[in-house]
């Protein structure tokens, strides 16, 4: 038994042993600009073009000479089977990036056969660069590039609002206005997004379904709705290190909604719903639990789910559970063949078309049937003025008036009864038209910079660096494992 421990352990040594040397391995082959020309570009393998390689050195170094921070890229075909994010961590400790004291340094390392990028910040310019920043300068300006296959720009973009970022007043040699207007457009996005919650929010507490929850529970239910989500991202964002995504505002979205939805049902199922009857009871409870089923499938939670059963049961044993005979003739039960032979013909039309619905309760020691009735209260047939049954079903709709950025404008619906065959309609009056343009002038063009041409070089050295005359070392500083990292 020992012997068989100490084979597997001595095994996994040898396997831990060989990821180490694979991972040195990797790390060896990645040219150090520093080293080699005192440049901060390390482009080996030739993925940008040597005039990108001389702007990106012309616009990092004034940052390093002026002790601001020290900033190296780095583009590779590949890094074998390393975990990209791991890379960049050893890779920046291995040449010491940034200031040994301030820890001023960011490493960006692209990699092409896994289509991504990584920032790795120093602890000093964590405050600067915040894993938000770093995230909005690539999905908002290099991912879009780089799906293009333009590295060049997208490099050279990022690398600018980097370089704008950690000093405001730096002089870059590029189009400051065009650099990054994309930006411009991700912000639009977010606040287009928060529009569209805001009226998709206010359409539901203002419908009828939500003015019953808003009845069954506290209003205060609903700023928490609105702006619980919006407050926990703004609390994310500001105050830890955790990148706020869309995947995460719809999951807090999803999680906030859910506590709503399962603790409002809870409360509504705790007591008897108003009414003298069961009729009206279990027409009350339809209304306020309608569309629960649509609930329980968007928020699966376990509590929903349950709470959804409990409500379907305690509907049934509203509807369908036995009557006493008034007459006192004992139980009554449900009458579920030949029904046809107790309603009337307004009433089967009624059930036709699905208006109203009815059960026959009779007794089995005989006596009069009771007819209880169940309206539809999301059906679009009307009552008849003439017959006064609910047959009266649209047959057509008509624009009256169109809408106009001046005033609103008229519709005429009409109605065919299905059982005495008069014709009715009604007016509708539409709301004006909006006379703005929300999406005039919101893509900005965005200028080209640096050259999308990739001139061929002998030496991989004149690649990777530039003529600078900066040191021909890193400043020895360190990263804790800070960034965030983007796939294209």
């Amino acid at each position: 038994m020992l012997r068989k421990l100490l084979t597997n352990a001595i095994f996994l040594l040898i396997i831990l042993c060989s990821f180490s040397v694979n991972a040195q391995e990797e790390l060896d082959t990645i040219p150090n600009p520093k080293a080699i020309g005192g440049g901060y570009v390390s482009n080996a393998n030739h993925i940008i073009s040597d005039a990108t390689v001389s702007k990106l050195n012309s616009l990092i170094k004034p940052l390093d000479e002026q002790g601001k921070a020290q900033v190296a890229v780095v583009l590779v075909n590949s890094i074998g089977k390393q975990v990209p994010k791991d890379f960049a961590t050893a890779l920046f400790r291995k040449w010491g990036i940034g200031d040994r004291k301030r820890n001023n340094g960011l490493l960006i390392l692209v990699v092409m056969d896994q289509r991504r990028m990584e920032f790795e910040v120093g602890y000093g310019l964590e405050g600067l660069l915040t894993d938000l920043t770093s995230q909005r300068i690539q999905q908002g300006l290099m991912v879009p590039y780089f799906k293009k296959g333009d590295f060049d720009t997208g490099i050279l973009k990022g690398v600018g609002l980097v370089v704008s970022t950690i000093d405001t007043n730096a002089d870059l040699s590029l189009d400051k206005d065009n650099l990054y207007p994309e930006i411009g457009y991700v912000v639009f996005l977010d606040i287009l997004f928060f529009i569209v919650y805001l009226a998709i929010f206010c359409w539901f507490t203002l419908s009828a379904r939500g003015q019953y929850l808003t009845q069954s529970t506290s209003w205060l239910w609903f700023p928490f709705l609105l702006f619980g989500p919006l407050a926990i991202v703004a609390f994310l964002g500001l105050a830890t290190s955790v990148i706020v995504q869309w995947d995460l505002f719809f999951l807090l979205t999803y999680c906030c909604w859910s506590l709503f939805f399962s603790l409002t049902i809870t409360k509504i199922l705790k007591k008897d719903p108003p009414g003298e009857t069961r009729v009206q009871q279990y027409q009350y409870l339809t209304l306020v639990i309608g569309g629960m089923t649509i609930y329980t499938i968007l928020f699966p939670l376990p509590i929903l789910i349950i709470q959804y059963f409990i409500a379907k049961r305690k509907l049934n044993r509203l509807r369908f559970a036995p009557y006493e005979s008034p007459a006192g003739h004992g139980t009554m039960v449900l009458i579920k063949e030949d029904r046809n032979i107790e309603l009337t013909d307004k009433e089967q039309a009624e059930e036709r078309l699905g208006s109203v619905s009815y059960d026959l309760w009779k007794s089995e020691n005989g006596g009069a049937v009771i007819k209880l009735a169940y309206k539809n209260q999301n059906s679009k047939v009307r009552r008849c003025k003439k017959c006064r049954s609910i047959t009266s079903k649209r047959t057509k709709r008509v624009v009256e008036k169109r809408a106009t950025t001046k005033g609103g404008g008229m519709i005429s619906i009409y109605f065919t009864c299905e059982v005495c065959g008069k014709k009715d309609f009604i007016n509708e009056s539409t709301s004006r038209k909006n006379k703005f343009n929300l999406f005039k002038g919101i893509m900005a063009g965005s200028a080209s910079s640096g050259g999308s041409s990739r001139s061929s070089s002998s030496n991989s050295s004149s690649d990777s660096s530039s003529s600078s005359s900066s040191s021909s070392d890193w400043g020895g500083g360190s990263s804790g494992g800070g960034g965030s990292g983007s796939s294209w």
